[in-house]
């Protein structure tokens, strides 16, 4: 029946302003658990400077933003502290994030992270370049008193974090099944 449904709503007869509205407001809290963008591929980067005009400042929230649980926007430099608060205040349900190569300065963010996402499972900060930022250890710290059932956590090419706060992280989140700190 749902595949009869996406088939016909896919056909060129689809073209009704209505029942693309309706389709939207039905469809999307289901489709959109999982959002995935990568910044490297022309289609993808426009795809995902639209998405981040859709993360307000404070205003109304997508129909989607509750049930999306895994957020992916990958190797997109541009990706700046503001927009990332700005989807962790619209999108609160997050438990898989993953900024691989996009962003540098992350400090502040961790622990914004930290502090809105306790049942996070899945962490991806790694980067392109590691430039040192000792703010960005003490966001780590906040990710491991906060972030318990964290099972993943990517690192990698990070050199400012510390011996301890990668042992604080070791400690603190038992479901850790795997660390990535290769250079």
């Amino acid at each position: 029946m749902l595949h009869k449904l996406i088939t016909e709503l896919t056909t060129e007869s689809t073209k009704d302003p209505t029942l693309n509205r309706l389709w939207y407001r039905c469809g999307a809290p289901i489709l959109w658990k999982h959002i995935e963008l990568k910044g490297d591929e022309v289609e993808d980067k426009f795809r995902l400077e639209r998405f981040l005009k859709i993360v307000p400042g404070g205003g109304r929230k997508p129909v989607y933003s509750s049930k999306l649980t895994h957020l992916k926007i990958t190797h997109y430099p541009s990706l700046s502290n503001k927009k990332i608060k700005g989807i962790v205040h619209t999108f609160q349900n997050i438990i898989h994030l993953d900024f691989e190569g996009s962003t540098d300065s992350i400090g502040k963010v961790l622990k914004l992270i930290a502090k809105s996402y306790p049942n996070l499972e899945y962490l991806n900060i790694s980067v392109l370049r590691g430039r040192f930022k000792s703010e960005n250890d003490i966001g780590l710290s906040a990710i491991a008193n906060s972030c318990h059932r964290l099972e993943y956590l990517n690192i990698s090419n990070r050199t400012e974090f510390s011996e301890i706060s990668i042992c604080n992280i070791i400690r603190s989140c038992p479901r850790l099944q795997q660390l990535d700190l290769s250079y």
